[in-house]
């Protein structure tokens, strides 16, 4: 049975920064929470309400009125955000992975980083390589960038738990055994776009599945692209793609892959993932895949494994 996370007042004003006076406010006036009772007859919190506070106050700082977004639920206030790009996951952790994952982004809200990553060795110990990068880490991954979009994680700390995840990679990857599969893979992002945690993480679960790989890191011109896979004899290019031209990348997704199509041999298999992917159509005649979570492209994996 899962464990049933409960909070006290001081732990809801430590992990969301808002005040007492404030809480209360949006409790007794706006019914925006309705806390339990302990044994004693004091207040309890749950995980919920948490996080509700976290959107409240977003919500506010971009221009909302509390009266009326109070009410609603905790999945309507998460409707009136911007969609944020995370790495995702059709894994749905267990309960024990799940609370891990919170209490790690209460520990980063209240940083204290030496027991994150304390916590995060000690777990990477107990489990399977895979299923910590699945389970653990992706999740881990997902709701930073969701916080951070949010305005709930400051940048500061997200570079902190991007270098924290990014080590733990590390990490995995030294254990590692030789290659045994005949695929040779590349990967990176698009020029202009600097995004890697996805490929960091898709670098990792190749190496875990013998694959032999070479990460190029972000942001790769097209040019220099190309030289490297028929360098390398490439046999798949995983390219993530997770900003448009008007967000940053140097120019459109279908100029950047048709030069790649153009260029390369046609049995180098392209692998594309990332949001901006899915929001190009792109008609090549090569071999294509698309993948739209993390554990789609672990599939692929082990059966090019």
């Amino acid at each position: 049975m899962a464990k049933i996370e409960v909070f006290s007042i001081r732990q809801v004003i430590e992990l969301t920064g808002i005040s007492e006076f404030t809480l209360r406010g949006w409790e007794t006036r706006y019914k925006a929470f309705k806390p339990k009772r302990s044994a004693t007859g004091r207040r309890i919190y749950s995980r919920q309400d948490i996080q509700k506070a976290r959107l409240l106050q977003t919500l506010l700082d971009k221009g909302y009125k509390i009266g009326n977004i109070a009410k609603l639920s905790l999945t309507d206030l998460e409707k009136i955000l911007p969609q944020q790009e995370a790495v995702s996951s059709t894994l749905t952790p267990s309960p024990e992975n799940l609370n891990f994952v919170n209490e790690a982004m209460d520990l980063a809200h209240l940083f204290k980083w030496d027991v994150l990553s304390e916590n995060l060795h000690k777990t990477r110990s107990k489990m399977k390589p895979v299923a910590f990068v699945t389970d653990i880490l992706t999740p881990l991954a997902g709701q930073m960038g969701y916080l951070v979009g949010a305005g709930q994680l400051s940048v500061g700390q997200e570079h902190i738990l991007s270098a924290f995840i990014k080590e733990q990679l590390i990490l995995i990857q030294s254990a590692k055994k030789n290659a045994k599969s005949k695929a040779r893979l590349i990967m990176t992002t698009p020029d202009g776009d600097l995004h890697d945690m996805g490929i960091a993480f898709a670098s990792s679960l190749s190496r875990l599945e013998k694959i032999q790989t070479l990460f190029l890191g972000p942001s790769t011109p097209k040019i220099d692209l190309s030289e490297t896979c028929l360098r390398y004899n490439a046999t798949h290019l995983l390219i993530s793609s997770t900003v448009s031209e008007e967000e940053g990348a140097k120019e459109s997704l279908f100029s950047y892959i048709n030069f790649l199509d153009r260029n390369l041999p046609g049995n180098v298999v392209f692998l594309l993932a990332g949001r901006n992917t899915m929001q190009t159509d792109l008609n090549l005649k090569r071999p294509l895949v698309t993948f739209r979570s993390m554990s789609e492209y672990h599939a692929y994996l082990k059966d090019l494994s």
